[in-house]
């Protein structure tokens, strides 16, 4: 496998069991940045929970109010540092 697959891998493939996809934006960063495939899918697997729980929020909690969008950038780019 290449490196360009593993990044897909890690980045676009719903595996089992299934994972929210990192925002298209965000892939795009991963890769200028040139991040390791472990820490791809680290970001991926910590941005799907966001998704859920952003998700469970705004159907239990309809009165929180949050930048969704913001939390799950921020979810699936807070490790980015690492790659410096």
């Amino acid at each position: 496998m290449t490196l360009p697959d593993v990044l897909s891998t890690a980045v676009d493939d719903t595996g089992d069991p299934p994972l929210a996809p990192l925002p298209a934006h965000v892939a795009v960063l991963l890769r200028r940045v040139d991040a390791p495939p472990r820490l791809d899918a680290h970001l991926r697997a910590v941005h799907d929970v966001a998704v859920r729980i952003a998700d469970w929020a705004r159907q239990e909690c309809p009165a929180l109010d949050f930048d969704r969008d913001a939390v799950l950038f921020g979810a699936a780019t807070h490790d980015i540092g690492k790659t410096v």
